[in-house]
């Protein structure tokens, strides 16, 4: 079935929505391709876990426990236990675009990222137009990028025998964290008038960084923190249009 100049023009915005995305998608692509080329996985390997699994965290975490011959019953549980939140990430989203059909609705819950949710809920927090192409838009165009930049910079990898002294190790707690920056910026108009509320974000994070590094290690507690602390700014920003 062919589409209508509109379904193709809101599929293009959402793409162009995706651009800063893709171009952190295209870092940390390099970053896992190349520490997973390190660890002698294949091109074909790595084509897979992109293609297939497509979560970053999941995929650095399946590279490091099978490089450290862990059970694949532990692989799966802490896959499981660290993207448990794409559940709720991905059921929010298919009630935020309820008529589409069953197909689309599974597309649409596959592709989400913690990114691509990030970006939705900005524009709901702004009250911009949104569709189901745009959303598909935004969601097809990352994952494209993610899957190519992983299996390209895997051949790249093979001749790096230490990618953490690159500090790659170390790039997509960085990402979640730029994400927390432009999400916590963004969902406010006037920062001037809402400057009570972007403290509280920042002591929040702060706090939730400081608890979770005594009980984690760094990279994991920057990824949390920083997906925890864009959830509760949303959540305040909701709550302060509702008063008003």
């Amino acid at each position: 079935m062919f589409l209508s100049n509109q379904q193709l023009t809101d599929f293009w915005d959402g793409v162009k929505s995706s651009l800063p995305t893709m171009l952190g998608y295209i870092s940390i692509g390099a970053a896992f391709g190349t520490i997973a080329g390190a660890q002698h996985f294949t091109a074909w390997q790595v084509f897979l876990l992109g293609g297939v699994l497509y979560a970053g965290s999941a995929q650095f975490i399946v590279v490091s426990m099978l490089v450290t011959q862990s059970s694949i019953s532990n692989i799966i549980l802490m896959v499981f236990l660290v993207n448990f939140r794409m559940f709720l990430q991905s059921l929010t989203v298919t009630r935020v675009f309820p008529n589409q059909s069953t197909l689309s609705s599974l597309l649409m819950g596959s592709l989400v990222t913690d990114e691509s949710f990030g970006i939705l809920s900005v524009n709901i927090a702004a009250d911009k137009q949104r569709s189901v192409m745009w959303m598909h838009g935004l969601n097809i165009s990352s994952w494209l990028t993610w899957w190519l930049s992983c299996v390209i910079f895997s051949v790249v990898g093979k001749g790096i025998t230490n990618p953490a002294a690159y500090g790659l190790d170390f790039a997509l707690p960085a990402m979640f964290a730029g994400l927390w920056l432009l999400t916590s910026i963004s969902m406010f108009q006037n920062p001037k008038e809402d400057k009570l509320k972007i403290w509280s974000i920042i002591i929040v994070s702060i706090i939730l960084l400081y608890l979770l590094m005594c009980f984690f290690s760094g990279a994991v507690a920057v990824l949390v923190a920083s997906i925890t602390a864009s959830l509760y700014g949303v959540l305040i920003h909701q709550r302060s249009k509702k008063l008003r």
